[in-house]
């Protein structure tokens, strides 16, 4: 029996992450996000996404999900 526990490798296939909570993804998008180094095209286009990742948290936090 293989003592490791399954735990999904960071760059495993989405099907390995769909067993994590919808508020860890969120908020893992956000960090993600925030310590980017981001061109500053980029970084506009990424910005118009954060209000709609934050009302997603926010949503996901009031919900207790």
């Amino acid at each position: 029996m293989d003592p490791s526990p399954l735990v999904p490798h960071p760059l495993a296939p989405g099907s390995q992450r769909a067993c994590y909570l919808p508020w860890l993804k969120v908020s893992v998008a956000l960090r993600y996000i925030r310590t980017f180094p981001w061109a500053p095209q980029a970084r506009r286009e990424v910005r118009q996404h954060v209000p709609w990742l934050l009302a997603q948290s926010s949503r996901y936090r009031g919900v207790g999900a």
